[in-house]
């Protein structure tokens, strides 16, 4: 079942996000409140891209607080564009200093 964020920017499958809380400890619900960040970059994911579809990583913090980076594609749905989350997670290492890295050129 497809559910949509508290501020309908964002979509996901209800079985897809208990999956991602399981794993990663993070709901899509929190995990859409990246998109909001003002400091928010978005990659493509090559890797994961199709000709049908493209994808992309984003990263940036929640309230300005937690650094996290989401999978996600964009959709339109009852005509609104949305991004459609795939997964969400917490940065590894290598993330971590490349996104704190981008926020330096900013200071």
């Amino acid at each position: 079942m497809t559910v949509y964020s508290s501020d309908d920017c964002c979509e996901w499958d209800s079985e897809k996000d208990i999956l991602n809380k399981n794993k990663h400890h993070l709901s899509f619900e929190t995990a859409s409140k990246v998109f909001h960040d003002p400091w928010f970059v978005e990659i493509p994911d090559e890797s994961h891209s199709t000709l049908e579809e493209e994808r992309f990583q984003g990263f940036g913090t929640i309230n300005g607080i937690a650094i996290v980076t989401v999978f996600y594609t964009e959709r339109c749905s009852d005509g609104k564009l949305r991004h459609r989350l795939i997964s969400a997670r917490g940065l590894d290492p290598l993330e971590k200093k490349a996104y704190e890295n981008y926020l330096q050129t900013f200071r």
